[in-house]
């Protein structure tokens, strides 16, 4: 098995060879001159031969050694420059972070993020998915997208509202005539439960859904419960059931197809907003995430400010 070359020992040498001293090498090197000397005594173990001549407090190069010099100090600068190239490329690219609930991160920002990627190719985003209000308000992100009123020290801009839809399947929805009324009557119900997640918005539950639009069932707690809207939005497209979807969660899947609307939305809309520094060291990187995001989000569904 070949051995591998002590490469720190070679440092060594070669610092010693070229300043004529171990301590001004020691000094270059940032360690001790016992350290230098311990590292030559190494090299020379290795490769069986003498590196230098000593005499008294003096030391000098063999005439084998000497004709390497020059080599590997061009070995050096070469591993050397390589390596600031690889730091350098390191440092051309910009890290983001964007925090988000679960379902948000996952249903309205990801199926975006590639077109920004292909905008900003040098931009690496760090998604943070946070599942309550306390973990949202406490996650390390530059950036994060709300359904409250933050007390942290942030600006905070209207992003987009959300409204409460009604939808189940095409298939589910024919096996009631497709009409509205007797779907919210008969058909089963899934529910999300939000007593924990100590987010905002208004989110009606079926109960309050069906008794402001004059509908009238006796199994309106029953049927599957989930306690993110990301599950129960996968149950409603299985044909679980029906579910009152947020808007921003379920447009993917009603543009496709899968989800339609089997009734009224809810009337009252609830409000996101985009949670961003004051002052950024990074300020052109996060404005440009920030223009890009109002842009997908389109003046039809921001945020009006009161």
């Amino acid at each position: 098995m070949r051995k591998r070359v002590p490469l720190n020992a070679i440092r060594a040498f070669e610092a010693t060879a070229r300043n004529g001293s171990v301590a001004k090498a020691a000094d270059e090197l940032c360690v001790t001159p016992t350290a230098v000397s311990h590292q030559i005594r190494l090299l020379e173990d290795f490769l069986q031969t003498r590196l230098f001549n000593r005499k008294n407090s003096r030391i000098e190069l063999t005439p084998e050694s000497s004709a390497t010099v020059a080599n590997i100090t061009s070995a050096l600068d070469l591993i050397n420059d390589a390596v600031l190239t690889l730091q350098a490329q390191e440092e051309a690219r910009t890290k983001l972070s964007v925090a988000a609930s679960a379902s948000v991160a996952s249903l309205w920002l990801m199926p975006r993020l590639s077109e920004f990627f292909k905008l900003e190719p040098e931009v690496d985003v760090n998604v943070r998915a946070f599942m309550n209000r306390r973990e949202g308000e406490t996650l390390e992100a530059e950036l994060r997208i709300c359904n409250w009123r933050s007390h942290l020290d942030m600006q905070v801009e209207p992003l987009l509202e959300e409204e409460i839809i009604p939808v189940a399947t095409p298939e589910l929805a024919a096996q009631y005539g497709n009409d509205a009324k007797e779907i919210l009557a008969h058909a089963p119900l899934i529910h999300v439960d939000r007593m924990q997640d100590g987010l905002e918005g208004t989110y009606p539950d079926w109960a309050r859904y069906l008794r402001e639009y004059g509908v009238s069932r006796d199994d309106v707690t029953h049927g599957p419960r989930f306690n993110q809207a990301s599950p129960s939005i996968e149950a409603a497209r299985s044909s679980f059931g029906v579910i009152l979807g947020r808007s921003i969660l379920i447009e993917r899947a009603m543009e496709r197809g899968e989800l339609v609307a089997v009734g009224e939305s809810y009337p009252i809309r609830s409000p996101y907003y985009l949670l961003s520094p004051w002052k950024a060291d990074r300020a052109r990187v996060i404005n440009r995430f920030k223009d890009w995001l109002f842009d997908k989000v389109g003046p039809a569904a921001r945020v009006h400010p009161t």
